[in-house]
């Protein structure tokens, strides 16, 4: 996917839920703080998406947020992939960012986060 519809997904997750959604994602976009640009932070990672500790074609994927703790939030335009390569692990959902985030909120997806994170969530 494009660069820029996963930009315009971003910054749609930033309106919704503002650039650091439950005080945990930073929410990539165009900054001057290279650990929140898009572009700075997908060149970084990019060794992640052929690693081989998953199975995935990361080829079309892009990095949209990064957590507190390291966990990589990638969007190829059909599904997002939460990973924590500190631990070998990932789960995918077929849902853009806005949604997946949507999910954390409201306490439906709460296996693969901190469980402190869902405190002020709904669950």
């Amino acid at each position: 996917m494009k660069a820029e519809a996963i930009k315009a997904e971003a910054a749609s997750v930033i309106r919704q839920f503002g650039a650091n959604p439950l005080g945990f994602f930073w929410v990539l976009h165009d900054s001057e703080n290279e650990n929140l640009d898009f572009e700075k932070q997908n060149e970084r990672w990019a060794f992640v998406k052929s690693e081989s500790w998953h199975s995935l074609n990361m080829a079309a994927y892009s990095l949209w947020a990064i957590s507190d703790n390291g966990d990589l939030l990638w969007w190829n335009g059909e599904q997002t992939v939460a990973m924590r390569p500190r631990d070998y692990e990932f789960i995918s959902r077929a849902v853009a960012p806005s949604q997946f985030i949507r999910l954390l909120v409201s306490g439906v997806e709460h296996s693969f986060f901190p469980k402190d994170l869902y405190s002020g969530c709904a669950q």
